[in-house]
């Protein structure tokens, strides 16, 4: 049968997309000093929403000491509800439904932005990239510790109104660092075979719905985003990249989100691979991961580019860039109007964009 993206999709967990087209999370930096939520913050995703079936908040850490950048939102103290609950309800009243990406720097963090605290991470082996700083190795029991940190974290978004998460097992955060071969060298349970180092992830997954149906809700939506591969050597290749999502295709979860630039996307590894990581992905997926819907991201600027992506094996796709040069992006591709490409001056005040995210668009701005 032939996809439109103005299909529902049912999620396995109960609940249902309006379309198959979904703001992508998009880091803003403009939440307060402690990650609490601001009216700016609630004023940009409102006047996004109604168009996706779904709007995707922002990376949002789980941990008083696991930020990644300056200005981001947390949902790490109790505190924090009575804002995400404004950011939730803004969403929602649109019509769209409110997920918001929970993750943990773990060696991606630096001591600046986390209170003068070493970053942690499944090893002590840093980054491979300029000033970073070599973590601490986390002791066994303080993996279920931050185990619990996931779940608070959820247990707060519930209680704030959001209808789901997703886990962001990408962009090399403590989730990945404790599947990749590089950066975690354990030798214990949690590290070591690609059985052992998926643990971590596995067990935050379980851990999540476990809390969503201790709450009553049974129906909340549980994605994960996950990197297709690394650079570093040894680092994640695809064939490792597929056995994670088979083995958590198994776990409840609703959907899974390539983090990429293109939808096209090939190899990074082998770039004399021109077949679609789409492709891999499609031929190498168990009949369990088949039945999940799997969500793309990157280059999606109109109608053409939506039925392209869907049409070539995708359930669903993220749009980020045109939905912030477009906050009714979904819409005119409804009304088949042509989305603007570019901001001018003048549209930070008229799109509602936040001015920390203003000042590092130069390069949408014509």
């Amino acid at each position: 049968m032939t996809k439109n993206i103005f299909d529902k999709i049912e999620l396995s967990s109960g609940k249902t997309f309006e379309n198959r087209l979904v703001m992508a999370p998009m880091t803003t930096q403009c939440s307060f000093h402690d990650g609490s939520v601001t009216d700016e913050l609630v004023q940009y995703y409102t006047r996004r929403a109604g168009g996706p079936a779904a709007v995707i908040v922002e990376s949002t850490f789980i941990d008083n000491y696991g930020r990644a950048f300056e200005g981001a939102l947390g949902a790490d103290s109790d505190d924090k509800i009575p804002g995400l609950k404004k950011l939730a309800d803004g969403i929602k009243k649109k019509g769209s439904k409110a997920i918001i990406q929970l993750y943990h720097a773990g060696r991606m963090g630096t001591p600046e932005l986390n209170k003068g605290r070493r970053p942690i991470s499944a090893s002590s082996i840093a980054a491979l990239r300029d000033n970073a700083v070599e973590p601490r190795t986390l002791e066994a029991d303080e993996i279920e510790d931050m185990i619990q940190l996931f779940a608070d974290a959820v247990r707060r978004v519930i209680e704030a109104g959001f209808d789901g998460v997703e886990l962001h097992g990408a962009n090399t955060y403590l989730l990945q660092q404790f599947y990749s071969p590089h950066s975690n060298r354990r030798d214990d349970e949690w590290g070591g075979s690609r059985e052992n180092r998926l643990r971590f992830p596995r067990r935050v997954a379980e851990k999540v719905r476990e809390t969503a149906n201790e709450l009553g809700q049974p129906d909340f939506i549980i994605g994960y985003r996950f990197s297709p591969e690394e650079l570093e050597e040894p680092g994640i290749n695809f064939d490792d990249t597929m056995y994670l999502l088979n083995h958590l295709a198994d776990h409840s979860i609703d959907y899974f989100h390539f983090s990429m630039g293109s939808w096209q996307r090939t190899s990074i590894i082998d770039t004399a691979d021109e077949e679609l990581l789409l492709d891999k992905y499609l031929n190498a997926a168990s009949e369990r991961l088949k039945e999940i819907p799997i969500m793309g991201a990157g280059g999606i600027k109109s109608v053409e580019d939506a039925e392209a992506a869907i049409h070539s094996g995708f359930d669903m796709m993220s749009v980020g860039k045109a939905h912030l040069i477009n906050p009714d992006f979904v819409n005119l591709l409804k009304d088949n109007e042509l989305p603007n490409s570019f901001l001018t001056e003048g549209d930070d005040v008229k799109l509602t964009i936040p001015a920390p995210l203003w000042n590092i668009l130069g390069f949408l701005k014509e």
